[in-house]
């Protein structure tokens, strides 16, 4: 019976079916806990070769964010923009550089030469979070008209990164 009625054939369609659904909504819900148990993606490397061309692919990434940062400034002291959508950008430019040095750090560099390349961009990325830090800082606080000149630095950051880039293709 469903729902206190005789249960007819469809009545045991509908049942299987639920059943069915459960099961592939189970295993969907199971395979997707699976994966978020994976930390870092990026995987390792045993050639140095195979960690530059990490390097220069976090590097790309820190260059994306923090143009759309600089973007974002621009667009804000032109008050195109409020300082609350300003916030919101830049901090996910912050947490997407955040990710990138926490996935970069999580990869071991397979040699001496590697060790300094990866020093050399974590100085970079840490220079990059850092002024994008004090960006979302003056956003917050509605200093929105003084951010293209806040700014500064990190330009400064983006051309210094994208210089590794164009180093190491």
């Amino acid at each position: 019976m469903l729902s206190g009625l005789p249960c007819s054939v469809d009545c045991h369609r509908v049942r299987r079916f639920i059943r069915r659904l459960s099961l592939v909504l189970a295993v969907i819900a199971l395979l997707g806990a699976m994966t978020r148990c994976v930390p870092h993606p990026v995987g390792t490397t045993r050639t140095y070769a195979s960690y530059k061309g990490k390097a220069t692919t976090t590097a790309e990434g820190a260059v994306s964010a923090a143009r759309t940062v600089l973007l974002m400034t621009h667009t804000a002291a032109k008050r195109n923009a409020f300082s609350s959508y300003t916030a919101m950008v830049i901090a996910d430019a912050e947490d997407g550089i955040s990710g990138l040095i926490g996935t970069f750090d999580s990869v071991q560099p397979p040699n001496a030469e590697a060790d300094r390349l990866h020093e050399r961009l974590d100085t970079l990325l840490s220079s990059a979070l850092t002024n994008v830090q004090a960006l979302r800082v003056a956003a917050r606080r509605g200093v929105v008209a003084e951010l293209a000149g806040r700014a500064g630095p990190l330009r400064s950051d983006v051309h210094k990164l994208q210089a590794f880039v164009d180093a190491h293709q």
